[in-house]
């Protein structure tokens, strides 16, 4: 394999090092002790639900076998144990047709994606690596990044790099088709590898909510069997949208975040600012404060949306009954709808519609 020619080069190597590195911090904690596994057999499938283990495939197989399912089912990787032990691992994957799911867990190994692995098994697409527990170590031609946990580390899949599980893999793992992506990025690719913080991290800065959010949604994406999570997929790109798109301070972020969720919640006559706070992981009166800062509060705010979308309506779809367009804009009643309505824009609905004429 290109990862053993590689580590076997003269000590000068960058690789050597990052070995090395991690054989002295695997003996500073103590060797990794072997995951448990919870499935009888190697591999599983159930609908798009696929789980592997390594625990009844005999030792000297163990890495042929782990080597091969990352290729089928997540990434094409070339694998190194870093000790003598058998390689214990185990991996439970979700897939839908623009994105890969994985939760895994493992021995000490060091990893590569080289160019010959990139040629037999591209995969088109962008990754994301959520640390759940202990510290890994990544780098490409562009630097390198130590990963701790509740750090996530985003990239591109296509790219050449190695990582490093001194203590053993502890992740969860998503890949994005690179035509999505660019989708939701707004059309810009991932020059180079950025880390965000999903959860918290020893260096206590805040987490972002749309990366908590992802972590939380490919955690319960791979706790069930049936395929209701993963096919929401609306909600994980959403998410992705705010994280690469967003910019400024965290406040603006958040505030962007709420400003996607009312948008997306237009019809429901009972959202309230509970839902946002929960949604942000935020409590109700930070989610006032929130809009206070943006002169504003989140009432006056979605009402507003309502009319907005409303108008839009009422000016575009000249056919549809004003009954339905206040249900489709979150209005308990016609009544209500045409009162509000008039109060704000001057002139009731079916004014409106005398107007575009």
């Amino acid at each position: 394999m290109l990862v053993s020619r590689v580590l076997a080069k003269t000590s000068g190597s960058g690789f050597c090092l990052a070995e090395k590195f991690f054989r002295r911090l695997s003996q500073n904690v103590g060797r990794a002790s072997e995951v448990a596994m919870r499935n009888s057999t190697s591999s599983a499938m159930q609908d798009n639900f696929k789980s592997f283990s390594t625990k009844n495939i005999p030792h000297h197989e163990r890495l042929e076998y782990w080597e091969a399912h990352n290729a089928e089912a997540l990434i094409g990787l070339d694998i190194r144990p870093l000790h003598a032990q058998a390689l214990v691992a185990q991996q439970h994957n979700r897939e839908s047709p623009t994105t890969r799911l994985a939760k895994v867990r493992g021995s000490s190994q060091l990893i590569e994606r080289s160019p010959e692995m990139i040629r037999k098994h591209p995969t088109e697409s962008v990754a994301l690596f959520f640390c759940t527990q202990g510290d890994s170590f990544y780098s490409d031609e562009n630097g390198s990044h130590i990963l701790q946990a509740g750090q996530m580390l985003a990239c591109d899949a296509d790219t050449t790099f190695v990582r490093g599980f001194g203590v053993g893999v502890s992740e969860m793992v998503m890949t994005v088709h690179m035509d999505a992506f660019l989708k939701i990025s707004g059309g810009k690719s991932l020059k180079q590898a950025e880390k965000f913080i999903f959860g918290h991290a020893t260096d206590h800065r805040p987490p972002s909510a749309a990366a908590r959010q992802i972590a939380q949604w490919v955690d319960q994406a791979l706790a069930v069997s049936d395929q209701e999570c993963i096919n929401t997929t609306d909600t994980h790109l959403t998410l992705l949208e705010m994280l690469f798109q967003s910019s400024g301070n965290d406040s603006g972020q958040l505030y962007e975040q709420a400003q996607h969720f009312m948008n997306r919640h237009l019809e429901d006559p009972d959202f309230r600012r509970a839902d946002i706070a929960n949604l942000l992981h935020m409590s109700e009166r930070q989610v006032a404060r929130l809009f206070a800062a943006n002169d504003t509060s989140f009432s006056r705010e979605l009402l507003s949306k309502r009319i907005r979308a409303a108008e839009h309506l009422l000016t575009t779809e000249l056919h549809t009954p004003i009954a339905d367009i206040a249900g489709r804009c979150g209005f308990g009643s016609t009544a209500h709808f045409s009162r509000t309505f008039r109060e704000m824009v001057g002139y009731s609905p079916s004014e409106a519609r005398i107007h575009i004429s």
